[in-house]
């Protein structure tokens, strides 16, 4: 016997899974129909007074594509302030590589945005061939030259009393500055490098520019420690003095962070913060985790008093179904169910919820959208329901 062998795109072969798993017990409850009634009575009004249709889907298949129940039940939660702001190095964390000469700059390979460095790390190099009276050194060897052949012409003179003193001593004057010029300009390295290890934050200057001596080049982050600048509209202030901690999101990312995760905390005295334009600014330091680039805006959720058992779920557990916000609740033995909630503060974690579940049910916390699709997938199967 010959097999062909039929390649299924990923997708496609988790929907077969799904529709497969949601067949089969279409396929029981065809054969089955009294024990499906009896078993959709029991399940159309719980205990909980949810009414509901039962979802069938394995739960093999449901750990296969990563979903995840957990019991819920009362727990802290902390009021919220939704605000925005940004993330910053500390001052003293940064460092700036300067160019050493006057030139062409040409940056070194590999030199970017966000590239790490260690200390003495090459980051550009700076050439004054074919750029007129760009580099300094050759300028002031020629200004040491004419100086010191207009000394030598001038001391026959003066020792023959035929030029006076005040003329040899400027002429004497002028050697030795061109003197001390060229030898300042000697020192100037061709070659920038990076004064500590880190990351490359800036780049403020690009191959092919013209770049003075002294000119910055480069900022490097240590990136050890990064603060978080949370701007408050001064509407808060009443609330601001219960400020303990944020979860944050930077605008390069879908997820969010804990500053208390990240081993972080406040460092401002929220009661002697002074207004700037309108806005409070409220200070974290934390310890970056590579995720938060240095510089990126932030939606910060500034969380302020707790309340006490408050019934809360991840937000990745709430799904939208037509512009309804539902959980999943799982029932055991293959069993879902859908409940439409409604949902109270968030504090960019975890969402409030104020009606929907009670303590003690096991919901859905990851994989809400595969049960979503399972869910779907039941209903395009003809005859599938528990409504008898």
């Amino acid at each position: 016997m010959t097999y062909r062998l039929i390649n299924i795109p990923f997708a496609a072969a988790a929907s077969m899974l799904l529709c497969a798993s949601v067949s089969v017990s279409c396929s029981k409850s065809e054969n089955h129909d009294d024990h499906v009634s009896e078993k959709s009575d029991s399940h159309e009004a719980d205990g909980h007074g949810h009414h509901h249709d039962l979802i069938d889907f394995d739960d093999s298949v449901a750990a296969h594509f990563g979903v995840v129940a957990r019991e819920v039940r009362p727990a802290d939660f902390h009021d919220v302030i939704l605000v925005s702001g940004q993330i910053e190095t500390k001052a003293s964390d940064e460092a700036v590589a300067t160019a050493g000469r006057s030139g062409i700059l040409t940056l070194s390979p590999d030199i970017n945005t966000g590239s790490i460095v260690s200390a003495g790390t090459p980051i550009a190099r700076i050439s004054a061939s074919g750029v007129q009276n760009s580099d300094p050194t050759l300028t002031a060897s020629a200004a040491k030259v004419a100086a010191k052949r207009e000394l030598d012409r001038l001391k026959p003179l003066h020792d023959d009393g035929i030029v006076s003193d005040e003329v040899y001593n400027s002429a004497l004057r002028a050697y030795e500055e061109a003197d001390a010029t060229l030898r300042s300009s000697s020192q100037g390295k061709p070659t920038v490098v990076s004064p500590k290890s880190g990351v490359i934050t800036q780049l403020l200057a690009k191959s092919g520019e013209f770049v003075e001596a002294g000119q910055q080049i480069a900022v490097i982050s240590g990136n050890t420690n990064l603060t978080l600048r949370a701007d408050v509209p001064e509407k808060y202030m009443p609330q601001i003095q219960r400020i303990e901690s944020a979860n944050f999101r930077p605008a390069s990312s879908d997820k969010f962070f804990s500053i208390a995760d990240l081993g972080g905390r406040m460092i401002s005295n929220p009661g002697s913060a002074v207004a700037q334009n309108g806005f409070i600014p409220i200070y974290f330091v934390f310890n970056n985790n590579g995720a938060a680039a240095p510089g990126s805006f932030a939606e910060i959720y500034l969380k302020s008093g707790v309340r006490h058992d408050v019934m809360s779920v991840p937000i990745d557990a709430i799904v939208e179904v037509s512009g309804n916000k539902c959980v999943y609740a799982s029932l055991g033995n293959g069993h879902f169910a859908k409940h439409v909630v409604t949902t109270g503060a968030s504090d960019g974690k975890n969402v409030e919820i104020t009606s929907g579940i009670h303590k003690g049910e096991k919901i859905v916390v990851k994989g809400a959208p595969v049960v979503r699709m399972a869910e779907t997938s039941s209903q395009a199967v003809p005859g599938h329901t528990h409504n008898h």
